[in-house]
């Protein structure tokens, strides 16, 4: 996965790339290059203060330390679905001659995921090729645990474990439409 941390702090705060390039004083072009690694000394500077990070934080990459890889069906329904419910942004999406997603990155805060396409026959394949039983879940830390179960909902998934408080945190499970299972939490400040 290659995001840059340009990208990465301009969705924190929910910017565009046009909204940063005014914030900055530069071209969109220049923001777009930049999220693509290539970027002046000056160009640096600027979008290091519009937004407010030290200069030789935007050098690095994110890369996530561990990134799973999630089989669906209907890798492309699964991709679409998974930013509007999870609020995912998508990063590189490589699809085959049917459209279904072969390689899809998706990025939430400093960590991510990858999407693929199952493939019946083959030991690369979803919850649903066998009945729905889990040999793994995704667990996700979020800022707002709350906020993130009403999305969720609204977009379609199927809670399995409602809003509770635990081990210092606030969590919910759920499943999305082919049925792999997620938890969002939110660590409880005291």
């Amino acid at each position: 996965m290659r995001t840059t941390k340009i990208r990465a702090l301009r969705e924190k705060k929910a910017w565009t790339q046009e909204h940063l390039a005014a914030e900055a004083g530069v071209a969109v072009r220049t923001v777009q290059r930049a999220e693509e690694g290539v970027m002046s000394a000056e160009t640096r500077r600027a979008l290091a203060g519009a937004l407010d990070v030290p200069v030789e934080s935007l050098a690095a990459e994110v890369h996530p330390t561990i990134q799973p890889v999630l089989m669906y069906d209907d890798s492309r329904a699964a991709f679409d679905w998974l930013q509007e419910a999870f609020g995912f942004t998508a990063g590189e999406r490589v699809t085959d001659r049917d459209g279904q997603v072969v390689h899809g990155e998706l990025v939430l805060g400093d960590g991510g995921l990858m999407v693929t396409r199952s493939c019946p026959g083959t030991r690369w394949i979803g919850p649903k090729a066998i009945d729905g039983r889990m040999t793994s879940f995704t667990y996700v830390h979020v800022d707002d645990v709350d906020e993130h179960h009403r999305r969720a909902q609204q977009a379609g998934a199927k809670i399995i474990a409602g809003l509770e408080e635990s081990y210092g945190q606030r969590r919910y499970r759920c499943l999305d439409p082919e049925g792999h299972e997620w938890c969002f939490a939110q660590i409880l400040r005291e």
